[in-house]
């Protein structure tokens, strides 16, 4: 091995999540912003049709599609799910990604949308509501944490290693607003993006 080759390719190559594109299933959500009075976060209830959290409070988005980019993946569910044209939103740009301990990566993405007129899926989206970032920045979510055990789904070949995995825990937000309630990944997202945007 030549150590000049090895920093080469380190340097040119782009940092990647490890397992990114063999383990992990990937997503991009939207952070809708409107301004209405004072600037507003856009949630979606997801259509009770749906088999995967039907009638969860939900964020534009969804998996991302062979050949596509994250951003443009974002960009695809927002105008699908809103019923919106390219020319009803201004992209502002990307925030910070989330890997979650039940291997997804979610991708997210901020716009702002100009109008409040939407034609919304019916097959994705039974309504929409605002919430004022300011209710955010005013009020810390409610955190639980959620027991994770990790075994083998069947044995190996090797030593009994279920008594070496780690078992963990992870966080989980909840918002309560108006009777509204938003949690879990959504919750999650938004409380990162107040904290680290809005110090």
């Amino acid at each position: 091995m030549n150590i000049d080759y090895l920093k080469q390719v380190l340097n040119k190559r782009e940092v990647k999540i490890m397992g990114e594109d063999e383990e992990y299933k990937k997503y991009s959500v939207v952070i809708p912003i409107v301004y209405n009075d004072e600037y507003k976060i856009l949630f979606e209830v997801r259509s009770k049709k749906l088999k995967f959290q039907p009638g969860d409070i939900s964020l534009p988005g969804g998996k991302i599609e062979e050949g596509e980019t994250p951003k443009q993946a974002a960009i695809r569910e927002l105008i699908e799910e809103l019923g919106i044209s390219g020319e009803n939103f201004e992209f502002i740009g990307q925030f910070d990604t989330l890997v979650t301990y039940h291997g997804k990566i979610i991708y997210v993405f901020v716009v702002l949308l100009k109008d409040l007129n939407f034609n919304l899926s019916i097959d994705e989206v039974d309504e929409i509501f605002l919430v004022p970032i300011s209710f955010f920045k005013e009020n810390v979510p409610d955190m639980y944490y959620a027991s994770i055990s990790a075994r083998f789904e069947k044995e190996n070949k090797y030593i009994n290693m279920n008594q070496r995995l780690l078992s963990s825990r992870s966080p989980i937000y909840f918002y309560e607003y108006n009777g509204r309630l938003i949690w879990g990944i959504t919750a999650k997202i938004i409380y990162n993006f107040i904290k680290n945007i809005f110090k």
